[in-house]
């Protein structure tokens, strides 16, 4: 059973690099919470075959972000990039993923993060999924196929509990392929490696910035008009955005390991959280 896989990914800045040069190919990294997914379509290529497709929207600079996930093994990437997207919501976002998926049909499976480090929404996968009208299952950390039953057999955990899923993998009408969509959690494989990929061998950095193999797609190629997209078409619309003051400071308790333990409990039943 081969794959087709495509793994919808977001380039974020770097913010531990000067501001100086924000928005530039130097400043742009992979949003660390796309890398779970890229390395969960990697492991089930491995184990199934098949390919992976990286598509991703945003401006020339993401592609420093999409190079990293070629050299991590992509096989082909997209980059949706038209100066008419510019500040897209989550619901534009969507609507221009969910015509460039049309596109790249035919695909098994459509996997993303949970959510980006920037904006954090986590709506981007749901609302794609709902564009496309295929089921949608978020924050997985495994996924495995039942090749008797067609089916995948998904976990994932959520408000204490361990939850199982079974997904057609088919269409029983038509019996044909019917593709799906997973975000992906930052737990899938080793939690402590989170933000940090697999191994990339020298060849692979050739390899992603060699062959020069993105595409480059634009509304035009997906049939949206300049209106449809971008700030102007987009319901949700960023009134203000202003950084955090905190003003939380430590408190100290002095006294004998008796009378700092007697404080300590005295203070956290004033503040409500022991009874």
């Amino acid at each position: 059973m081969e794959l087709n896989i495509i793994a919808c990914v977001k380039s974020v800045i770097n913010n531990t690099l000067p501001s100086s040069n924000r928005n530039t190919l130097e400043n742009m990294e992979l949003n660390p919470f796309d890398k779970p997914a890229i390395e969960m379509a990697l492991s089930l290529i491995k184990e199934h075959k098949g390919t992976l497709t990286v598509l991703s929207m945003g401006p020339r600079s993401a592609t420093f972000g999409i190079h990293q996930t070629i050299a991590m093994g992509a096989d082909r990437a997209v980059l949706i990039c038209d100066p008419a997207l510019k500040e897209s919501d989550t619901y534009i976002t969507a609507k221009v993923l969910g015509k460039a998926l049309k596109k790249l049909e035919p695909f098994d499976i459509v996997l993303f993060g949970t959510r980006s480090s920037d904006s954090d929404t986590g709506h981007v996968g749901p609302q794609t999924a709902q564009m496309l009208d295929i089921p949608f299952i978020g924050n997985i950390h495994s996924l495995t196929a039942d090749q008797i039953k067609n089916r995948w057999i998904v976990e994932r955990k959520a408000d204490g509990y361990l939850e199982a899923f079974e997904v057609d993998a088919k269409n029983s009408k038509e019996q044909k392929n019917s593709s799906v969509a997973f975000s992906v959690s930052s737990s899938f494989g080793d939690s402590n490696t989170f933000g940090r990929t697999s191994f990339i061998s020298l060849y692979g950095v050739e390899r992603a910035f060699a062959d020069k193999n993105i595409e480059f797609w634009d509304n035009q190629t997906l049939g949206l008009k300049p209106e449809e997209t971008g700030l102007i078409a987009s319901p949700t619309k960023i009134v203000a955005w202003n950084k955090e003051k905190k003003s939380k400071a430590c408190q100290f308790i002095d006294g004998t390991y008796d009378q700092k333990a007697e404080q300590l409990a005295q203070k956290l039943s004033e503040a409500g959280f022991v009874g």
